[in-house]
């Protein structure tokens, strides 16, 4: 009878020793899988917040950019004007020249030879209204919409409750291994349409 009980209890050890060895190969590979798990949410969490990050500066620079574009093309228009009336005005100023110079010849001693340019100044002209009808035609055909969208992360909470039995697990409370509850689960938001970025 004793040898029957010390042969039953020995199979009971090497039964248990085989379903702790077998737990501890789970466990293993659990946290195995727990840590490559882990690694992709984080890369994916750390992703998001970058994404938002960059869309952020993103707006900030296309809003400054908006910003310059218009300055630049108002300098562009009131230069282009200040040539358009220099040019006729030099052109005013060889007509009066040219005119002077042939009402002359006959009192003047000497008068030099002047023609005025008319196909200099038509071409001048031509370009000029070449140039004049490229940025308005520029200005038609690339108007970016006038807001800008902001892009958020909002916390969303998901994800069943915390078990307290989790945590006593050994080879939890040796490997760390949380249920990700420091990572924070976010919803990409687009939000209202900012005019004014300066908030970013």
């Amino acid at each position: 009878m004793e040898a029957n009980v010390e042969m039953r209890l020995s199979k009971a050890c090497e039964t248990a020793r085989m379903v702790e060895d077998a737990a501890e190969k789970s466990m293993t590979a659990m946290t195995h899988i727990y840590n490559t798990n882990r690694r992709v949410i984080v890369n994916r969490y750390m992703s998001e917040l970058t994404f938002v990050e960059d869309a952020r500066a993103l707006a900030k620079n296309l809003t400054a950019l908006r910003k310059r574009s218009a300055a630049l093309s108002q300098r562009l228009t009131e230069l282009r004007s200040n040539v358009q009336k220099q040019v006729e005005e030099l052109y005013r100023t060889e007509v009066d020249v040219d005119m002077n110079l042939r009402a002359c010849r006959g009192s003047c001693r000497s008068a030099l030879p002047f023609t005025v340019g008319h196909h200099s100044y038509r071409a001048i002209q031509t370009d000029m209204d070449h140039i004049k009808q490229t940025v308005v035609r520029r200005s038609k055909t690339s108007t970016p919409p006038e807001d800008i969208a902001r892009i958020t992360l909002r916390p969303v909470d998901v994800g069943p409750v915390l078990s307290p039995q989790y945590k006593t697990i050994p080879t939890v409370q040796r490997e760390l291994l949380t249920q990700f509850e420091d990572i924070g689960q976010n919803q990409l938001v687009v939000e209202e349409l900012l005019e004014d970025t300066e908030g970013f």
